[in-house]
């Protein structure tokens, strides 16, 4: 009798440690999880602030070439000409992104 309870015993015990092995690895790998998503979304945040601030000088470097424009033509002239500069832009940007997207 002794010896199965030993038995019965050495296999509760690995049971337990084995249960506590696997709840260990859980938590290792949640925390990792967590870290990893805390870091994207740092990166997120930052390209986010990095756009505005990119869309902001880009605003302004445009208000800067109708304002030459508009010296040059007057102020309805020189919106459609810039507006009509940007959609050609848009345009060849769109293409290429098409013609990109098929590539893949």
């Amino acid at each position: 009798m002794s010896l199965l309870r030993d038995l019965v015993a050495t296999a509760g015990d690995a049971l337990r440690l084995s249960s506590d092995l696997m709840r260990y690895k859980v938590e290792v790998q949640a925390q990792a999880l967590k870290r990893g998503v805390g870091r994207l979304g740092l990166c997120l945040s930052l390209y986010l602030a990095a756009a505005l601030v990119i869309g902001t000088g880009v605003g302004f470097i445009l208000y800067g070439v109708f304002i030459l424009v508009a010296r040059a033509t007057g102020l309805g002239p020189a919106g459609l000409i810039v507006g009509v500069f940007l959609l050609l832009i848009a345009v060849v940007l769109l293409l290429a992104g098409r013609s990109a997207a098929k590539k893949l």
